[in-house]
């Protein structure tokens, strides 16, 4: 990975001062809820892996990656971390150069297992930045279950999102006598009266492997950054605005911000 050792005095520049905050949360903790209010809370910049992929794969947004990943993708084959790790230092890098006034980035996808961990623990040394904190939304696999099968998105605006399964966040009428291909009540939006509905990942066998696969490489990424002191662990079962309070008085510390200066 010679080529990871070799960057610009441009980016240099651009991350000088920067801190790095790898985010971790199993499927339908919480995760993006987390990384959005952070981004319009702090002057921080959310560098999504997952979203990175899907614009090469779907967008065209980088042909040579997208040749390189569909080598792999295609086969059924697993990404090699050298492949992951030039994806994620091309396209971080860029980010870094239009986010000049940030204090710091949020990461989102990467890394996924402590052998990527790894790899950023050197293109740190070659960025001359550092990981502060890793945050680790802790959730059980059972109310990870729950949360997924009680989600519903509104048809009509994907972004207004229920919880079936929650009081507080319920919607506040159903479709009386409506029922889904499996037999589930249907609920509708409270903003226009949309139908909610599923999405596919969201189905309880979809979760399950989800989960399989992300406990896979997870466990060991904990444990390395356990180790190394920076692993912040967040209780994730709580409602979101009581875990953002408990990310919130981290931020502060590391923003060197005195409690209750920002909203």
């Amino acid at each position: 990975m010679s080529q990871l050792s070799e960057t610009s005095d441009a980016v240099r520049n651009a991350l000088k001062g920067k801190f790095l905050l790898p985010f971790v949360a199993p499927p339908n903790a919480g995760k993006g809820t987390q990384t959005q209010i952070l981004t319009e809370r702090y002057p921080l910049v959310t560098f999504d892996m997952g979203a990175t992929f899907r614009a090469i794969m779907k967008e065209g947004a980088d042909p040579a990656a997208k040749e390189e990943l569909s080598k792999y993708i295609n086969a059924g084959r697993l990404v090699p971390v050298e492949t992951v790790a030039k994806v994620f230092k091309q396209h971080f890098e860029a980010l870094a150069l239009r986010s000049s006034q940030v204090k710091g980035f949020i990461l989102d996808g990467f890394p996924r297992s402590a052998e990527q961990a790894q790899v950023l623990e050197a293109l740190c040394d070659t960025w001359g930045i550092s990981v502060a904190k890793v945050i680790y939304l802790s959730v059980s696999t059972e109310t990870i279950k729950n949360r997924a099968t009680g989600r519903r998105f509104c048809s009509a605006n994907p972004l207004h999102v229920y919880s079936v399964s929650n009081d507080k966040l319920a919607p506040k009428s159903k479709k009386e006598g409506s029922m889904d291909e499996k037999g589930r009540q249907i609920w509708l939006c409270d903003y226009d009266q949309a139908e909610l509905i599923i999405r596919p990942d969201d189905e309880p066998e979809k979760v399950l492997v989800r989960l399989e696969e992300y406990e896979q490489g997870t466990h060991p990424l904990l444990d390395y950054y356990r180790q190394k002191n920076l692993l912040l662990e967040i209780n994730g079962e709580q409602l979101p605005g009581d875990v953002s309070k408990d990310i919130k008085l981290e931020m502060e510390s590391l923003l060197n911000l005195q409690a209750g200066s920002v909203g």
